[in-house]
Parts: C-alpha cells; structure tokens; sequence
C-alpha cells in the first residue's frame, strides 16, 4: 500500500469511525433497524438523539456501510444485522463495547507509556491479571461479553480448519463462559467439550449454555470446570486449545502453560493455540504489533511471532504443524504429542 498524505490523515483520524461505531452499539441504532427502515425522526426520539447532529450520525453509518438509507428510513446493513445486532448468532458488540470501556482509554497517552512503561497493572509485568477482571460479578459480564465477540468469529474457522473427525473430546484452556466450546460442540455433534476457567465465569458458562441449547444435545455434551491452568488438573481429554491466552502472560508462563498441557495430554493428544501472532519478520503483521502494544498497555505482557510460539510448542515436546490462518487477524499453531 502506497503511503500518502491523504492516507495518514485517514490513520490519524481513524478513531473518528470507531468512536461512532461504538456510539451505534452503545445506543442502541442497530438493534432499533434491524428489522426494516426507521424515519430519522423516529429514530432521533427513540435513541435520544439532538436534531443538531442526528442526520450527519447516521449518514456516516450510511458512509461507513452499516445503514442504508432510503424515503422510507435509515435501515441495518446485512454485515450490521449479522455482526452487530444484539441475538444475532455473529453478534460481536460485546468486544466492540469493551474496546470503547476499556481499551480505549488506555490508548489517550500512548506517548507517556512509551516514555515509561506505566500500564494499567501500574507498569509491573503481573503475575495474574484475571483476578482483577473477575473481581465482581458486572466486571465477569462485562469481561466474558467482550470474549464472545472474538470466540463468535473464530468458532467457525476452528470448526473447520482443524479436521476433528478421528477425535472424540476438547477442551478451551482459558476458554471463559464457552463461546468457543459451544461453537465447535455445536459444528461437530460426536464432540464432547469442556470450559475451563476460574469459577465465577460457571454461572455465565452454565447462561449460555441454557441460551443457545433449545432442543439440541448440546447441553449434554459440554460441561465447565472450574480451575487454574498453573495449579488445578486440566480436563482430561484429546484436544486443548488456548487461545488469546498467551497474550495475557510473560514468556516463562507462556511456557509452563504449554508445558503442563502437553504433561497432561495422551500420547497422539493435540494441542491448538491462536492469537494475534506477529510475523517473523515482523514488517507485516500492523495489527498483530498494535495488539502486542495493547496487551503491554494493559498488563505488561505482550504478542508474539509465529516462530516463537512454535519454539515453545517443540521445547516441551509437541511436533509441530505449520501455522494456519483463522482469519486476516489471528494465526492457529498445531502441535502433536508423540504417540
């Protein structure tokens, strides 16, 4: 891409669209136009929004590709009604809402933390922000419902880049209220899945669950359990995946993480890891850097290149696959234990 003034006025006001579409969520737009055209007038009372403002709020959603507009009324985009519609199967709102609480913020005065470090855990390294994120019941909600957009995009493409026809059983080490678990039970019905994580995210799990079950087996066939994967037992089962955890802790836990899933996998077990992975060049991969700049900002730790996790993976004995694309934004590792 061909860098231009032009070009870095758009990055250098890029947040003048992400704040908007925050504002959408928060507001509400999406849920009101998803089922056909709105009047602005009506949309304006409804939302609570000043006449001053409202046309030029929606029509950059028009710009933006989110709305429609028509003599009848401002309208969702079909991308609006499968990503951003809260009880859409791909809602993703919740991680948009937590990039605006919490993300946000943290980046206002990028220049000071390169300067000197101070994140959000007060510049240390910690040894484990989840307490932190956990601490009440609305700060679980709010955490786990940021989770689930990433896990809502990621259930399909796990679902079918990995061939999960000759296994039986899984488990999401770190995998929160079970987004990702319910996902992959869900695309392939002779799978038996767990979620383990810290105990207040249970309830949440065990919501979902009764959400997103009906008349399926689904229920039958995945389970929480509740633990740490530095002191607990993890599942026993034929698959772990870890995923957009490593990102959360420093080198030498990355590395007793993967370590303990391959102790305590059978022989011929797999062992999957995705995250925002940085290339080994590290020229490419924008967003996968800017990430690893955000995990710093919130606790100190960090992402890493594709080779280093490999590195990892055959350091505590996995043989190890070549990486594969989940998407534009997030690399899957594929490592084996020995039969």
């Amino acid at each position: 891409m061909t860098v231009t003034a032009a070009s870095l006025i758009k990055t250098a006001t890029g947040f003048y669209e992400a704040q908007a579409l925050f504002a959408a969520v928060e507001l509400g737009v999406f849920a009101r136009v998803s089922s056909g055209p709105v009047p602005l007038s009506t949309l304006q009372d409804d939302l609570g929004l000043h006449a001053n403002v409202a046309a030029d709020f929606l029509d950059a959603l028009v710009a933006m590709r989110l709305l429609t507009r028509t003599d009848a009324g401002y309208a969702a985009t079909p991308a609006a009604r499968a990503y951003l519609t809260p009880g859409a199967p791909e809602y993703i709102g919740g991680f948009l809402t937590l990039n605006q609480r919490r993300l946000y913020p943290a980046w206002g005065d990028l220049t000071s933390f390169l300067k000197n470090a101070e994140n959000l855990a007060h510049g240390a390294k910690v040894d484990d922000p989840m307490p932190a994120l956990y601490a009440t019941p609305q700060r679980t909600r709010s955490f786990a419902e940021g989770m689930d957009g990433y896990a809502t995009l990621l259930g399909r493409p796990l679902s079918e880049k990995f061939d999960w026809a000759s296994v039986k059983s899984f488990a999401d080490l770190g995998g929160c209220r079970g987004m990702l678990t319910t996902r992959v039970a869900a695309a392939h019905p002779h799978l038996q899945g767990v979620t383990f994580d810290l105990a207040p995210l249970n309830p949440l799990f065990d919501e979902l669950v009764a959400s997103v079950t009906g008349t399926t087996d689904l229920a039958s066939r995945v389970r929480f359990q509740a633990g740490s994967f530095f002191t607990d037992p993890l599942p026993e089962t034929e698959v772990y995946i870890i995923g957009h955890v490593l990102h959360d802790w420093v080198e030498s836990k990355r590395r007793e993480i993967i370590q303990r899933a391959y102790d305590h996998l059978p022989a011929g077990g797999t062992l999957l890891i995705y995250d925002s992975m940085i290339d080994d060049q590290r020229e490419e991969s924008a967003f996968g850097l800017l990430m690893s700049l955000n995990m710093a900002l919130l606790s100190g730790a960090s992402e890493y290149t594709m080779a280093q996790g490999q590195g990892w993976l055959r350091e505590a004995g996995f043989q190890v696959e070549s990486p594969v694309a989940l998407n534009e934004l997030t690399t899957l590792l594929i490592g084996r234990k020995p039969l």
